[in-house]
């Protein structure tokens, strides 16, 4: 680099996404990819969504403006009917910010709440983009370990005193997908769900409730929101987007929170990028208007469930006795398979070799140099998206995926 721009501590300590990276492998040619949590685009709404460019015609010329930092009105009221309608109460407008992506929500959570060096609980494994996040905030992290069922919540309080005695600090939040979590696929129990309030609140731990999956069940009860427990009650956070419901390219996801919080974010984001871009908000909230998005979500439905269960059935068939073990998702987008004594980054290699991409599980773990208490594992998992590939290109991956586990 030219040495008139010396980078930061944070420019020089920054690391690339694990996943982006994968992105170049998975897209060679005729590869199978089970790499990155992408939704299915044959499954986007594309003529529906198209029709709502009415709004630019019918109001273009606020539409293309700069639009307010909390987002644009008439998306916030339809945002606020969802979430009274999710959530179990009013939500009122100061509680509510429209950010462009989930990962905006929580990186300016982390950047109003989070202080360098400041420890934050997670679950292990997590969604590596939120450890990106926290990373770059200076967090040091307290990884929680995790079954079939979500969050060992038993846990919480051992963790947390591990932390206090190692460096004597409380950790500053609790980071959670509790529906179909990135990456496991594991959904918190009730039981689970109420205990790990009473925890965080025992021990004055705000939550962070991240919730892309949570609609997108294909069997089972729903479950109450970590938020709806919690009711309007300040100590959750909830953060929600359309990428997964939607489409990801519209880049547009909110946040619900006590008003101190979200006026905080508010006036952080204003040094970031102002507002989400009002176009697409626009956009987004004449297609909810309409009321095509529970259309949509039927639709989705369909197709991922049937998706899950080929993935499941592909699995069972292809994969040799003995060298993997699943639990098949009740919703989102992943399994999340454990290869005993074998290591998925070097599977990862062969698997590349027969054209099949997934997701190594060491990817979804905070690194031993930015953790307190024991080390974290995750080097015998992986990450597979059903998603994105038909359900042709899921049964020959899983083919593929056998041949890679097989003995050398």
């Amino acid at each position: 680099m030219d040495e008139l721009f010396r980078l930061s501590r944070l420019g020089r300590a920054l690391r690339p996404s694990p996943i982006r990276e994968l992105f170049r492998v998975a897209g060679q040619p005729g590869m199978i990819s089970f790499a990155g949590g992408l939704p299915d685009p044959d499954g986007f709404p594309v003529e529906r969504f198209a029709a709502c460019a009415s709004v630019l015609r019918d109001g273009g010329r606020s539409v293309l403006q700069y639009g307010p930092s909390e987002g644009h009105a008439p998306l916030r009221e339809t945002l606020l009917e969802m979430m009274a309608d999710r959530l179990g109460y009013p939500v009122r407008p100061e509680e509510l910010l429209v950010t462009t992506g989930s990962q905006q929500a929580v990186n300016l959570i982390a950047r109003v709440l989070i202080d360098p060096g400041d420890p934050v609980l997670v679950e292990g494994p997590t969604y590596p983009g939120t450890i990106h996040t926290l990373r770059n905030a200076g967090a040091r992290f307290v990884a929680v370990p995790c079954d079939a069922d979500g969050m060992i919540v038993d846990g919480l309080a051992d963790a947390v005193a591990r932390c206090e005695a190692e460096c004597g600090l409380r950790p500053k939040l609790l980071y959670t997908i509790p529906d179909f979590s990135n990456p496991s696929g594991a959904c918190l129990t009730l039981d689970r769900r109420r205990r790990l309030l009473e925890t965080a609140a025992q021990l004055s731990i705000p939550v962070v409730e991240d919730d892309p999956y949570g609609q997108l069940r294909y069997r089972g009860e729903p479950l109450p929101t970590l938020k709806r427990l919690a009711g309007n009650a300040p100590a959750v956070l909830y953060v929600s987007s359309f990428s997964k419901i939607l489409a990801p390219g519209v880049r547009v996801a909110w946040a619900v929170g006590s008003p101190d919080v979200i006026r905080a974010m508010v006036l952080m984001r204003q040094g970031e990028d102002l507002c989400t871009a009002t176009v697409t908000q626009a956009l987004v909230g004449e297609y909810c208007r309409r009321g095509d998005l529970d259309a949509h979500l039927a639709t989705i439905l369909d197709i991922y469930s049937a998706k899950c269960a080929a993935m499941e059935r592909a699995l069972s068939e292809h994969l040799p006795e003995g060298t993997a073990e699943w639990r098949a998702p009740d919703g989102g987008f992943f399994f999340w398979l454990r290869m005993r004594g074998r290591s998925s980054r070097e599977l990862f290699d062969r698997a590349i070799a027969e054209g099949v991409a997934f997701v190594p599980g060491a990817a979804f773990y905070p690194s031993r140099d930015e953790q307190f208490g024991e080390p974290a594992v995750g080097d015998e998992f992986a990450r597979l998206c059903f998603t994105f590939a038909d359900q042709a290109a899921i049964d020959e991956g899983c083919r593929r995926l056998a041949r890679a586990l097989a003995p050398a």
